[in-house]
């Protein structure tokens, strides 16, 4: 993974998984709508040249005003960003750049293409400090009823904050929230909340499919750990189906903002695990604290997880070193920087646009320390545009919701920048099919991918 898995997985709010784009289609005769026939009269050999036949074209469908945000020429989208500066006054320093630039690069290029069936895509940006949940619902209340967007792309934090255009706006939402994203989000999501990764319960399969590839399972005692108890049980009941010995778990309760209670309540943890002589723990957590807590309890065994914050430099900062950093197994999407540097062709497009379009502000896949971290946000924006145009090119001219909807029948698998394997439909809105399992190589002093793992 090299040294940009420090600098990108570093931010305070790292997203990772990334994500997808080819962001719009170049056909022009796809996105005009327009159709010709050709109808052929059979006539005797006497009729003169211009009566042997007729052709008729017919015109393209009108373009109307058919649903909030959607009119004659246009489609306004919201674009949610975190606001840099609110979080740089919190001692962090993200490095994403002009974030805003990243989604209006896209769009100009989509829109000098001819938009979405003949409409120009409009945008509306808000910018939102992630640990002030007032000023996102304020932010969504905006968006929805003043400027009456189609649809909203972007970011939110925490995840649950997707709902108030899903659940409460009729609005959809295209991105990638930060923190642990559970499985109600969609649940209760009325209309498409599309993620360019994984629902949990597909995400704990390739966790399941990663043990089972280390021969981990079978007759093994097992420890599954976190603060979503009802994941938690549901992968109990996964290990015990699939052969585990016993398996062993545990709810946290500790505010993660109480340090001291935190590590009070993991330590009481890792002395369980060790009386009941777990080999091999899941943890769906964060990883900075329960990794220190293995230190201080000179604890080794082997821990699966889906967590970037395995890969930053603040890892380190509560007392876990490189010993217990190399018992993980990480259970992730290839990254961007990886994508690019294997010259995977949707996610080059995307980058290599970026840096021409803004070379002082260049996307890099091994950043050096004075370079930005903002090739991870880069590949996001494309990912989300695509996605949408994907969609709304699906959904035909009569662009609603209800139709966006349903034209996700119509998108079915594609490959785009983020991710080699992607599909969606009208009710599967997270676009992940594949993982990778990453394990540390102590001869590269780094995770090195190895076997692909599919992700029904």
């Amino acid at each position: 993974m090299g040294t940009s898995r420090v600098r990108s997985a570093g931010l305070l709010f790292a997203v990772l998984a990334l994500v997808a784009a080819a962001c719009g289609d170049d056909d022009s005769a796809t996105e005009s709508g327009a159709t010709t026939t050709t109808t052929t009269t059979a006539v005797d050999d006497t009729t003169a040249p211009d009566d042997t036949a007729s052709t008729t074209t017919e015109a393209p469908p009108e373009l109307t005003a058919s649903d909030r945000g959607v009119s004659e020429d246009s489609i306004k989208l919201g674009i949610v960003l975190f606001d840099t500066d609110a979080i740089l006054e919190l001692g962090v320093d993200v490095g994403y750049g002009d974030h805003a630039q990243h989604y209006q690069v896209v769009i100009d290029e989509m829109n000098e293409a001819g938009g979405i069936l003949g409409r120009q895509i409009e945008p509306i940006y808000k910018f939102v400090s992630p640990v002030d949940p007032e000023e996102a619902d304020r932010v969504c209340t905006e968006l929805t009823q003043d400027d009456e967007v189609f649809a909203v792309l972007g970011t939110a934090r925490p995840p649950e904050n997707v709902l108030c255009y899903t659940e409460t706006a009729d609005t959809p939402f295209i991105g990638a929230p930060t923190g642990d994203l559970a499985e109600a989000v969609f649940e209760r999501s009325l209309v498409p909340f599309l993620f360019p990764g994984r629902v949990p319960s597909r995400t704990d399969g390739a966790i399941l499919a990663a043990m089972e590839l280390d021969g981990a399972v079978e007759g093994a005692v097992l420890a599954v750990h976190g603060a979503d108890a009802d994941r938690i049980e549901g992968l109990a009941a996964e290990l015990e189906a699939r052969g585990a010995a016993k398996v062993v778990t545990s709810v946290e309760l500790a505010d993660e903002a109480d340090q001291t209670a935190l590590a009070t309540e993991l330590d009481r943890v890792i002395e369980r695990f060790k009386a009941d002589e777990v080999e091999g723990v899941i943890n769906l957590g964060n990883n900075v604290a329960f990794m220190a807590a293995f230190n201080r309890a000179a604890y080794r065994i082997p821990i699966w997880t889906t967590s970037p914050d395995v890969l930053a430099d603040f890892i380190y900062d509560q007392g876990a070193t490189n010993d217990e950093v190399s018992l993980a197994r990480l259970v992730l999407s290839e990254t961007s920087g990886e994508l690019y540097d294997s010259g995977h062709e949707p996610t080059v497009e995307c980058v290599d646009r970026w840096n021409t379009a803004r070379p002082d502000e260049l996307a890099l896949s091994d950043p050096g320390e004075d370079d930005l971290s903002n090739l991870g946000q880069v590949v996001l924006a494309c990912s989300g545009l695509d996605i949408f145009s994907r969609a709304a090119t699906a959904a035909g001219v009569d662009l609603t919701v209800e139709t966006f909807t349903a034209g996700l029948d119509d998108v079915g698998s594609f490959e785009t920048a983020g991710l080699r394997f992607a599909s969606l439909s009208s009710t599967k809105w997270d676009a992940s099919d594949s993982a990778r399992l990453f394990r540390w190589d102590d001869a590269e002093a780094d995770f090195v991918g190895a076997e692909a793992l599919e992700v029904g």
